[in-house]
Formats: structure tokens, sequence, C-alpha cells
């Protein structure tokens, strides 16, 4: 009777702990898609120490340390569902744009081969689907992560019914990459994670319509506040003449990108910027600001203006508008 009234308090402790484990992947399942892994941990945490109190001698309850960052909130919520065969984790944005509105769609790849010049309609359905897969974890005494992704991003012509509504442009792009996370700091801004990949990118056309290239590229993220800038040069894996479908892409797109994102309460906003840093100046510019909508969707409206915004438009300036909704956000 001594020893199992010493051990009560150890056992309630024990309870406690396996209903905190319990509390926060019940919250994940159920929790707003906005909300962070600090705010699940404060709840369960709260509730766990009520019980505590009603039910035992009051305890010390000590924590994990709670994310200091959108990028570090992020990557515990990807780590915690990583396993979990009902979620699949995002890589870039996933998004659905019901109105993106081009403002000159580019009809020159079609030249001779559909019957007029005018076929395209201005405004078509685009969006994002993109997914990541670990397949090494913990490397380089758990600093490292080697993942497998896909992005497929695509423009439909839904809308426009006497051409039977095609999709006029796909992407492919699988790629493999390392993630090394760091934790030096300069001037104010923190480098959390540092990627480096393998990426080929096509368009799954053939003859004159076919685009596709193959590139390596490192990305350094930096952050401070809820700041987030991302410095991503990249190099073209050369390819043989006969077999380049856009030997001149690098003129376009040149040979790298500056992106940001700024997270506000449940708002954010990110731009994306190109240059070719040649004298005839081709680039281009991104802006997204996304906004609390629904449960976990969010409202999403995208400007571009400039090149590269899909392959069979990488020579071809656009102009184009969208709104639509998010599935998923950058942070």
């Amino acid at each position: 009777m001594a020893v199992a009234c010493l051990l009560q308090p150890v056992l309630t402790q024990a309870d406690a702990v396996g209903e905190h484990e319990e509390c926060l992947l019940d919250a994940l399942r159920n929790a707003p898609g906005d909300t962070t892994i600090a705010e699940l941990r404060k709840g369960c945490k709260d509730a766990g120490n009520n019980q505590i109190t009603d039910n035992a001698a009051p305890t010390v309850a000590v924590d994990e340390p709670s994310a200091s960052s959108p990028v570090e909130t992020r990557l515990q919520s990807e780590k915690s569902t990583q396993d979990n065969p009902f979620v699949i984790t995002p890589h870039k944005m996933n998004y659905v744009l019901f109105a993106s509105y081009e403002d000159d769609p580019n009809t020159a790849p079609y030249s001779g081969i559909a019957p007029s010049d005018n076929l395209l309609d201005n405004t078509e359905i685009e969006f994002q689907l993109s997914l990541k897969v670990p397949v090494m974890e913990d490397l380089f005494g758990g600093i490292g992560n080697v993942y497998m992704a896909y992005t497929n991003h695509s423009y439909w012509q839904a809308y426009n019914k006497p051409i039977s509504s095609p999709f006029r442009e796909t992407n492919h792009e699988p790629e493999a990459f390392l993630d090394l996370k760091s934790d030096w700091t300069l001037f104010g801004w923190r480098n959390p994670l540092n990627r480096f990949s393998i990426v080929h990118q096509s368009n799954g056309q053939s003859g004159n319509l076919s685009r596709s290239w193959n590139r390596l590229y490192a990305q350094f993220i930096l952050q401070r506040g809820d700041m987030v800038l991302s410095i991503k040069p990249w190099y073209r894996i050369p390819e043989d003449e006969e077999d380049d479908d856009n030997p001149d892409i690098d003129d376009f797109l040149g040979h790298g990108e500056l992106a940001g994102v700024y997270k506000n309460g449940h708002h954010t906003y990110n731009f994306m910027l190109r240059n070719n840093f040649q004298s005839d100046n081709k680039g281009a510019v991104e802006l997204g600001w996304t906004f609390p909508l629904y449960g976990r969707l969010r409202g999403y409206m995208k400007y571009f203006n400039g090149y590269g915004e899909s392959l069979i438009d990488y020579n071809a300036k656009s102009h184009r508008l969208g709104f639509g909704v998010a599935l998923t956000d950058w942070l």
C-alpha cells in the first residue's frame, strides 16, 4: 500500500503525458489550417495541467521549445504528420485559380496547328499540385533530409467551349533534393535551412510544342521575424544541340531568382523576382496574397508580369492576374 501511494503521482503524470500526445494528434487533425504548433501545444498543456491539478500533487511541466519563426512552424508541422498514411506533405503551394486572366495569350506555338490565331480565351483555370516524400532522414548528425518531390502546374481553357476546353499547357517538375538545417546569423538574418536539388522540368509535349530543361540549384533560406527570403541560383545542365527544344531559355529565365514571404497574422504576402542580367533586360515579377476564407481554405490572388510563367511561354511576355483558393500556403 505504501509503494502504491508513492507511485500514484508518477502514474498519474505518465497518464497525463499520454493524454497530452493524444491531444496534440487530435488537435492536428481538427484545428484550422492557420493554427500554429505553439498554439496547439499551449492548448494541450493547459488542459493537461488542469487534469494533473485535479488528480495529483502539483508537478512541473517541461515542454519542447516552441517554434520561433514561420519556417520552424512549417517544418515542425510537416514532421508531425509526414508518417501519417492519410496525409500528403506539400512541397510548393497547392492552389486553384478559377479565373486566371492573360492580357495577350501567346498563340505563336500553335501557328499552323490550330485553325485560328484567336483560338485561346483570355480567361482560364490555373492550378498547381505539389507534394514531397522523405526518402532519407537525420543524415549528417541529424541535420540532413533527402526528399523526392513532384509539382504539376497546369493551364486549362475550361471556359473555351468552341475548341472543347483543352488543357493548354501542363508543366511537370520532378526533383530530388537535400535539405540541410543551419543556424548561422548575418546582419540580423538567420539561416535555418539550405537546399540542394536536381530538377527536371518538361511540358510533356512532342515536336514543335516540346519544352524541357534540367537544372541543379541551391536555395538559401533567410528569416528575420515574420519575413522570409529565398536566394535560389541555378545551373542549367547542358544538352545536345539537336535535342535541345529551347536553347535560349537562359536568356529569358536567367540563372536564378529571389523570392520572399511575409506573414502578417493570418495574411501572407509573397513575391518573386527574376532577371537575365543582360542588355535586353528580360525578367519577371510575381506577387501573391493569401487570406482566410473558410476552414483550411484560403483565398489567393496572384499577379505575374514577365517571361517564363510556363514553359510554352518561356520566350513570350505574360501579363496575368488570377483569383482562387489556396489549399496549402508557403508558411
